[in-house]
């Protein structure tokens, strides 16, 4: 339907001269005509925003480490002649340089994160213990119990992605990892200081179990309907 630009009344398109003032219409094609857009469009400028302060700060850091980590080896040469304490100074900071990276947010994929978190960790480990001389605990204590935690927190994170319903099964299962995690470590330990005694591991683990099943139990079949509803609002289950 057209209009009159003169009086503004409903007009047929094929209407030369308006029916009630007869001003002339001219013939318009609408594939020519620009369609102009009444609202812009909608565009949070604080993300972008928000990345520019972070890499300015990214930037000053890294300088800042540059300079204590050359500040710090030249003066422990210096001193000694030799690189000695300044080593396991510097590869902790250059360690914690590298875990900022992945705070920032540079690396957005959850697997990429916590392989390259366990790396980095890894190559920490491996320089404190290697600097004393000889590997001592880095193999039998701090390589399983770096590689299990990565292990885990892969596994967690695929099981959660997996699952239709989430809600309070999330925590359920963090809970659950925790444990592991918690065996893993504990395990390796006894391990390390030649204190492994099966029975004894089994009846911890058993302990460290118990709770998280009575608790996801209660979850489950005892927790009124009320406060499963007000704790899934507060925590955005």
């Amino acid at each position: 339907m057209a209009y009159c630009p003169k009086c503004g009344i409903k007009v047929e398109r094929d209407n030369r001269s308006c029916p009630l003032c007869n001003f002339h219409i001219p013939k318009v094609n609408e594939a020519d005509v620009a369609v102009e857009r009444k609202f812009p469009k909608a565009a949070n400028p604080y993300p972008a925003h928000l990345r520019r302060v972070l890499n300015r700060i990214f930037v000053f850091v890294t300088l800042l480490v540059f300079v204590a980590v050359s500040l710090m080896f030249y003066i422990d040469y210096e001193l000694n002649q030799d690189f000695t304490w300044s080593r396991y100074i510097n590869i902790s900071i250059l360690a914690g340089l590298g875990i900022l990276y992945f705070s920032f947010g540079y690396v957005q994929n959850y697997y990429k994160v916590i392989i390259g978190i366990s790396l980095i960790s890894l190559v920490l480990l491996f320089g404190l213990d290697i600097f004393s001389g000889s590997l001592d605990w880095f193999i039998p204590l701090a390589l399983p119990i770096v590689v299990g935690t990565s292990a885990i927190g892969v596994s967690y994170w695929s099981l959660i992605r997996a699952l239709s319903v989430r809600g309070f099964n999330v925590i359920g299962f963090f809970f659950i990892a925790v444990a592991i995690l918690s065996m893993w470590i504990n395990f390796f330990i006894n391990r390390y200081q030649h204190e492994t005694d099966l029975l004894n591991w089994l009846i911890v683990t058993a302990f460290q179990l118990l709770p998280v099943a009575l608790i996801m139990i209660y979850v489950k079949f005892g927790m009124p309907e009320r406060i499963k509803q007000k704790i899934a609002r507060k925590f955005h289950l």
